[in-house]
Parts: C-alpha cells; sequence; structure tokens
C-alpha cells in the first residue's frame, strides 16, 4: 500500500474553493498588517531605540548597540512595509516571507524574556508560521504577480522558479 504526503492527505479533505480564499484571505491580512506596520513607522516619529535598549534576550548586547542607529530604524520600517507590499501584489512572495520569518525571529529574541513568560509561543511565532507557510506554499499564486512573471517566462532558472513560485 502506497502511504500519502502530508500535503496528498490535507489535499484529499481539502475543499479547495474554500481553502483557496482562506489562503488568499490570509495573505491579504499579513500583507496588510505588515504594510501598515511599516506605514505608522515612517509617518509618525518612530525610533526603534527605546525597544532596543530593553532588549533582554540572549543577544541584548548586540541589540543595545543597534539602539538610535538611523539606519536600523529605516531598514526596520521600510523593510516592513515591502514585505507587507510584496505579500499584498503576491510578488517575490518567497524572499518577502524568508526575510519576514529573519525579522519575527530578531523581534522575538530582543525581549526574550517577555516573548516567553507565557510560553514559548506569542504573536511572533505566530506570524512566523505564517510566512512559513508563504514561503512553503506559493502564495503570489493565487491572484498575485508571481503567477504572471512566471508563466510568461519561456524557461525559468531553478532561481527564478524559487523568486517567484
Amino acid at each position: 500500500m502506497k502511504t500519502q504526503s502530508i500535503l496528498g492527505k490535507i489535499s484529499a479533505g481539502t475543499h479547495e474553493a474554500s481553502f483557496g480564499v482562506a489562503y488568499l484571505v490570509l495573505r491579504f491580512l499579513m500583507g496588510g498588517l505588515f504594510f501598515f506596520s511599516g506605514l505608522v513607522k515612517v509617518t509618525t516619529d518612530w525610533s526603534a531605540e527605546s525597544y532596543l535598549l530593553a532588549a533582554n534576550g540572549p543577544f541584548a548586547d548586540w541589540f543595545h548597540t543597534l539602539a538610535g542607529n538611523g539606519m536600523v530604524d529605516a531598514f526596520n520600517a521600510w523593510g516592513v512595509i515591502c514585505i507587507g507590499l510584496a505579500i499584498l501584489f503576491g510578488f517575490l512572495v518567497r524572499p518577502a516571507a524568508l526575510l519576514g520569518i529573519v525579522l519575527m525571529i530578531l523581534y522575538y529574541l530582543a525581549h526574550f524574556a517577555l516573548n516567553t513568560a507565557d510560553g514559548y509561543i506569542n504573536e511572533q511565532t505566530v506570524y512566523a508560521a505564517v510566512l512559513f507557510l508563504f514561503l512553503a506554499g506559493g502564495a503570489g499564486h493565487a491572484y498575485g504577480l508571481n503567477a504572471i512573471i512566471l508563466g510568461n517566462l519561456r524557461k525559468p532558472s531553478a532561481v527564478t522558479r524559487f523568486l517567484f513560485g
């Protein structure tokens, strides 16, 4: 008897139309969350300095050295905006999801004691898990630019398939 993969088992019990809508809604919600979070940062007098100075995790000393650095603030704010836009438009979703996961890990580690006070699962771990789903699941192909771009390439390379997959 042939064993079925995890994806095969999920697919066998999935109502495709509902799953597709749910996946698309999740992509738009997550993209909007990142985009508007970044937009607030660039349109207000936001700085990561106080957050970084209050870092208490295993890498607290490193986070403290980043406090007050304008480049860190800019990379954070504009990075979050770019991640959000990429997810919203379904464009380069895999690289955006990967960068989002890295960012969530950094947020998690910066305030490790606070983030683990009630257990090891918090919003950063949930966001990272959703981003991992997008990384693995070709989220940009559901009404996204990735499908259009990849569909118009004659012989996409492995790198191109990863970027737009």
